[in-house]
């Protein structure tokens, strides 16, 4: 497609209104990223260290995979922590293991550095193939890497060693040239990626007529984000609305925006767990127990075995959750306080439960133990005592999660039909505090 001139004087006021506004970028918490461009450069020579050692042998597709997770959840620059990147690699390393010498092989080819547009389709096209070859006819989608995901997954390691080169697929900037109606759907990804290629170097080339400078595929790719407002940014233009209080099932001011209604997917029996942490008339006793009562149903319902301790059974957490398919538990300490959960005193409480519960727990086989608190929000840093725990005990991830977010888990959960797996996958990914929008950036493409 040939950009006319109506599109042209388009494309160049996105970029005049991305310079106008200090060239800002957001993270994927709508958060400004400054110097970005600098920050990528100094990623990528760490990635590429890290690319290097698998290509070398010195280390195995899953050492690689989890090498790469782990740098880019601290430096998350291009979005590959989300569904189209690690857990794309995720679902194709599981779905490999009964062949996954030929497996690695296959992506240590891919993920080079084409010679030319023509290798480079080639390469999206085998790897779509792959990926078809579990996902067409496979029964639970949600467990299976989905060939859609191809052209951003390659082209995101082929930019890490030319960025001048290769446009990152984003699913984000084809959204904006859909509202531009610049876009042209295709049946492949090797089509996808050869159309959206040549459509950036027309915009970069249109933007390079219109500044008189060099313009990049990265100046490119954040005047388009800016001018889609950043899919996790509130809408510039829309006013401001504040959510009523204690209504859980409303969609509250979050920068990123889920794409149905929660209360659509909510079941009456859990809706209210917002509230009730919110309530102040009833004594904490009364308003602890129901609190927790309807976070164990929560977890239930996302298919955990659940142990409900709690108030009358001694110096125990709220609940012990299992997963025996994967020998993972976490236990569970529930907080119904209505202005916010501090630490305080409950640290001492919290390392009683992790010293009696976790022999326990290894010695009945569970080998991977995390501890949850579920609150409707939180007022301190926990990150030091965090730590600690992380490091000094048998605790391999601790999680602050909001009410809200739990909600919102189990509304994926029912919408998409979601396996433990991925759900417990999802949440561990995210950071120490885990909020809805946390949640909602995990499971939306964006």
């Amino acid at each position: 497609m040939k950009i006319d001139e109506k599109r042209i004087k388009t494309v160049k006021k996105i970029w005049d209104n991305y310079v106008a506004n200090s060239k800002i970028v957001y993270d994927t918490k709508g958060k400004v990223i400054k110097n970005i461009d600098e920050q990528r450069f100094e990623a990528i020579s760490e990635i590429k260290k890290i690319i290097a050692s698998f290509q070398k042998g010195e280390s195995n597709i899953s050492e690689f995979k989890t090498a790469l997770d782990s740098y880019n959840k601290r430096n998350n620059l291009w979005g590959f922590t989300a569904t189209k990147g690690q857990m794309f690699f995720n679902l194709l390393t599981r779905n490999s293991e009964n062949k996954i010498q030929a497996f690695e092989k296959l992506i240590k080819d891919l993920i080079i550095e084409p010679k030319n547009l023509d290798e480079a389709l080639s390469k999206i096209d085998r790897l779509d193939k792959y990926a078809s070859s579990f996902y067409i006819d496979g029964a639970n989608k949600q467990k299976l890497p989905n060939p859609s995901s191809t052209g951003y997954f390659l082209s995101y390691f082929w930019q890490i060693y030319n960025p001048q080169k290769w446009p990152i697929l984003y699913t984000s900037l084809v959204k904006s040239y859909i509202d531009l109606e610049l876009w042209e759907e295709h049946d492949s990804q090797r089509e996808t990626y050869k159309y959206f290629f040549e459509l950036n170097k027309q915009i970069i080339s249109i933007l390079k007529k219109h500044t008189r400078k060099n313009i990049t595929n990265w100046d490119a790719e954040h005047a388009f984000w800016y001018y889609k407002g950043n899919p996790f940014e509130e809408s510039k233009d829309k006013p401001k609305e504040k959510p009523p209080r204690n209504e859980p099932t409303s969609v509250p001011e979050y920068k990123i925006k889920p794409t149905f209604e929660l209360k659509d997917y909510l079941l009456p029996k859990i809706a209210d767990l917002v509230k009730i942490g919110e309530q102040t008339k009833k004594s904490a006793s009364a308003k602890g127990h129901e609190f927790e009562k309807r976070m164990a149903e929560i977890f239930d319902y996302l298919d955990f075995k659940v142990e409900a301790l709690g108030q009358g059974k001694g110096r125990n957490p709220d609940a012990i959750l299992k997963y025996r398919k994967e020998n993972v538990a976490f236990i569970v300490d529930a907080k119904a306080y209505s202005e916010g959960y501090s630490l305080g005193i409950d640290d001492r409480a919290i390392k009683e439960y992790i010293n009696f519960n976790c022999p326990k727990l290894i010695k009945d086989g569970y080998k991977k133990i995390g501890f949850i608190i579920v609150s409707n929000s939180f007022k301190s840093n926990f990150d030091t005592f965090i730590n600690d725990i992380t490091w000094n005990t048998d605790i391999k991830r601790f999680i602050l999660l909001t009410s809200e977010a739990l909600l919102y888990l189990f509304a994926y959960k029912m919408k998409s039909k979601l396996s433990l797996d991925i759900i417990i996958e999802k949440l561990i990914s995210c950071g120490n505090l885990v909020t809805a929008e946390d949640i909602i950036r995990e499971f939306e493409d964006v």
